[in-house]
């Protein structure tokens, strides 16, 4: 077999294991762009668990602010209380990335990530993976 002929046969043997998967290019994640966060990202309620297990929710008012709750798991408190909240600012960086600040009152927290729409419209940071889940809601 020549190698023209080898190429299209593997070609055509990509393409036949891809479809028997049920994967089209529209179930792709889609990575959010700059115009498209800076749309979306006003108004939304936020729902996000952290690294450290803590659940966090705040609202991205239209001026950049938001003020964040948490259950506070990575610190907890002598007296058994677990929840804290924090004021933040939220930005959608020139690159893309939705950029958050929140001063939380024994760490504060910042990070910027691009923003992934998964295939069932579940939305992540940076990647389609379960434990990078964010949730963005319309009131």
């Amino acid at each position: 077999m020549n190698s023209t002929r080898r190429f299209a046969f593997s070609i055509l043997a990509a393409c036949g294991a891809l479809a028997s998967t049920g994967l089209h290019a529209d179930d792709a994640p889609a990575r959010l762009s700059r115009d498209e966060l800076a749309a979306f990202l006003p108004g939304t309620e936020v729902t996000h668990v952290s690294r450290a297990g803590s659940l966090r929710r705040w609202k991205n008012e239209a001026d950049g602010t938001f003020v964040a709750s948490s259950d506070n798991k990575k610190y907890g408190s002598a007296t058994g209380a677990s929840y804290a909240s924090a004021s933040g600012t939220w930005r959608v960086s020139d690159e893309g990335r939705y950029c958050i600040q929140i001063d939380w009152r024994k760490e504060a927290e910042s990070w910027c990530s691009y923003i992934v729409k998964g295939p069932d419209g579940s939305f992540y940071l940076g990647t389609v993976d379960d434990a990078r889940r964010i949730e963005f809601k319309r009131p």
